[in-house]
């Protein structure tokens, strides 16, 4: 199972030669299986850089997976020029929430008075489907998810490689010291059942310093993340949403941080490959 970082900047891009390293788009991942199976975690302008990564490959099926939709995580929708091409099948996948669900807000950003073509009128075939509480497949690929604490709802989800038996947890967009304790519970299971994870892919907007100045925005902080880790056994842990503030000289700073106080730990960095192995 192999990871392509499109972006991983949190919500909003941040544009200027001072996030060259770490990049400026906001999050969108792609998780290619064993089987060749395609699975973009979220739609933020990472999109773009997703789009040119599977235009490489044969077109097809792909699916769309997201965490929630605020528009940091939706916005490169309009940026996939996939979408216009008949020879590509996108299907979006996500949770429900009393907002709204994958549906409403995929359709609803895609048509007048937010982008000039409509989703009907883009030639890739395109299909919605609600998360399912059992979790779905792709190819060889299992996923599961499980809410965690976010304004307006998110869910954070763990991907399995049933061929290669690697596995990889994708939580972005999550306040741990906001949690309950049944999130604290089903977050922490999904993140050790059956195994622990070979990697976690974490919202690490703050340092620890700024955790009660940011109370309540919906996010976490890179000491708490490494803790979690620890507590799952979790030998692999990928820190992004990287606040838009953040330049590489504060990010690399940071990174320097974190490498002390686990050797598995890193930041994201836009246009990165990893492969994830069991």
């Amino acid at each position: 199972m192999r990871l392509f970082i499109g972006g991983m900047r949190g919500s909003q891009p941040a544009i200027g030669s001072r996030f060259d390293e770490f990049g400026g788009d906001t999050t969108s991942l792609l998780v290619t299986g064993s089987h060749g199976e395609r699975l973009v975690l979220d739609a933020g302008t990472g999109m773009r850089a997703v789009a040119g990564q599977l235009a490489r490959t044969e077109p097809g099926e792909v699916t769309v997976l997201f965490s929630h939709y605020h528009l940091d995580h939706l916005a490169g929708l309009t940026m996939n020029p996939l979408l216009y091409n008949k020879q590509w099948s996108f299907k979006f996948v996500g949770p429900a929430f009393p907002d709204g669900n994958v549906c409403s807000a995929v359709t609803g950003l895609l048509a007048q008075p937010y982008w000039p073509v409509s989703w009907k009128q883009m030639s890739a075939r395109i299909e919605f489907a609600e998360f399912p509480a059992e979790g779905i497949r792709v190819g060889s690929l299992r996923v599961r998810g499980c809410r965690v604490p976010h304004p307006g709802g998110c869910v954070a989800y763990r991907i399995e490689d049933g061929t290669r038996d690697a596995s990889v947890v994708f939580a972005t967009d999550m306040e741990w010291r906001q949690r309950t304790d049944d999130d604290e519970k089903s977050f922490m299971t999904m993140c050790s059942t059956p195994r622990p994870a070979d990697l976690l892919i974490i919202d690490a907007h703050f340092a620890e310093a700024e955790k009660d100045a940011f109370a309540g925005w919906g996010h976490s902080c890179r000491e708490d993340d490494l803790a979690m880790a620890r507590a799952a056994g979790i030998p692999r842990v990928l820190l992004g949403h990287h606040a838009p503030n953040a330049d590489d000289r504060t990010l690399l700073a940071a990174e320097e941080q974190v490498r002390k106080l686990s050797s598995g730990a890193l930041l994201a960095r836009a246009g990165q490959w990893l492969t994830i192995c069991g």
